[in-house]
């Protein structure tokens, strides 16, 4: 019968450097793997990331666990079964793990007794950590309260405490997160991680000793997901680091624009708004514009327009096609080198001329990409020439056809 790996990090999350027996050496999805006799690396699980380190001179890259409860250590070079080799882990993964992991304990609680809502989920990531919970919506002040009442915990520095307990055992714990039903089945033991007068949840991660250690938590923003709300958190050097790149963000925005912290977010809303205004001002005057371009280079009677601008925006390209058409030219084709290599060619709905048909060759000559309906065709060009060559090359075909 294949044993179950020894894990020395259940009791010891602060043991970095070891040494151990390689038992058995394999390869999974290509790459490299070893289990050992006993181990401190972290596999991947429980919403917590695999640590990394080394085991001799050979990197460890990933740590996973299989069903029957074996560790293996991807690596990056293979080691041979039989042989004792130092191993490290890399302790700054390891203690931002054990920071994110620890604040996501306190931070549940802390969901449970200010919002009355319980964690449905939870994920540590490489850089950011989340939680869902049942909430419909939230605010700013809500998430004050929560994180006051969290790093209240953390401040007070009360101890991480860990259980090993038989299911019998169970009932005498008041749970925040039960563990599996088929873990709480299985007659073994369970691993309960209590932080006195707060939480007490079954789970198998790393964790800090006490929680001080977890340095401050931060929630830094939500989102709608299914019907809940998905918290994003950080913890630690993390929140530090995060902390310091928004305070230089703010505080220099502020200075830039000669106003106090405080008074940015008015200003920047007043500028949105002004934004805005002026962005319907100039899409009106560009309307008036077309306009009046089309007009002119129709003539009137109105007669075929081809034009062939350096710049002008693919969208407006166009609108100016369109607007020809609506002054009463019979056809049109319109095109721009830049910035976007653009060719437009449109006519009058009454005129029996199939453009999709020229799709082909266009689009040949354009070396890009696009289509469109019989009246109407859009082409992105690969560059300025091949727009130019495209548009040159369906004017003379729309002429050739005899088209009026």
């Amino acid at each position: 019968m294949t044993m179950a790996s020894e894990r020395r990090y259940y009791d010891d999350a602060y043991t970095t450097r070891f040494e151990s027996r390689v038992v058995e050496e394999g390869e999974r999805d290509g790459r490299p793997v070893v289990e050992l006799a006993s181990t401190y690396f972290y596999p991947e699980g429980g919403g917590q990331v695999a640590d990394r380190g080394t085991l001799g001179a050979s990197n460890v890259v990933d740590v996973q666990a299989d069903d029957e409860g074996r560790v293996w250590h991807v690596v990056d070079a293979p080691l041979a079964a039989g042989v004792t080799v130092p191993a490290q882990v890399d302790w700054t993964r390891r203690f931002d793990s054990m920071q994110q992991h620890t604040g996501q304990h306190v931070l549940s609680a802390a969901f449970e007794r200010i919002a009355k809502a319980a964690t449905l989920s939870s994920h540590l990531g490489e850089e950011r950590s989340i939680i869902e919970v049942p909430l419909a919506d939230a605010g700013w002040r809500l998430a004050r309260d929560v994180e006051a009442a969290a790093n209240r915990i953390v401040w007070e520095d009360r101890p991480v405490e860990r259980h090993w307990v038989g299911e019998e055992d169970l009932a005498r714990f008041a749970l925040r997160k039960p563990p599996p039903a088929e873990r709480a089945g299985s007659g073994g033991r369970i691993r309960i991680v209590e932080i006195p007068g707060w939480d007490v949840s079954a789970c198998g991660g790393t964790h800090t000793r006490r929680t001080g250690e977890v340095g401050a938590i931060k929630i830094v923003r939500w989102e709608k997901a299914r019907g809940n709300l998905r918290f994003e958190f950080l913890c630690g050097a993390r929140a530090l680091d995060d902390h310091a790149w928004r305070t230089e963000a703010l505080v220099e925005s502020a200075r830039r624009n000669t106003l106090k912290d405080r008074d940015l977010i008015e200003h920047l809303e007043r500028a949105l708004a002004e934004r805005d205004q002026l962005r319907k001002r100039l899409q009106e005057l560009t309307e008036r514009l077309l306009l009046a371009e089309a007009r002119e280079r129709a003539g009137d009677p109105p007669r075929p327009v081809t034009d062939f601008a350096a710049e002008r925006p693919r969208d407006e390209v166009r609108r100016f096609a369109l607007k020809c058409l609506e002054v009463g030219a019979p056809w049109v084709v319109a095109g721009a080198g830049a910035p976007e290599p653009t060719v437009v060619a449109a006519r009058q709905k009454i005129l029996p001329l199939d453009l999709k048909a020229l799709v082909p060759g266009l689009l040949e000559r354009a070396k890009g990409r696009g289509g469109g309906s019989p009246d109407m065709v859009t082409v992105a060009a690969a560059d300025a020439l091949a727009a130019e060559e495209a548009w040159r090359w369906i004017v003379g075909e729309i002429n050739a056809l005899g088209a009026p």
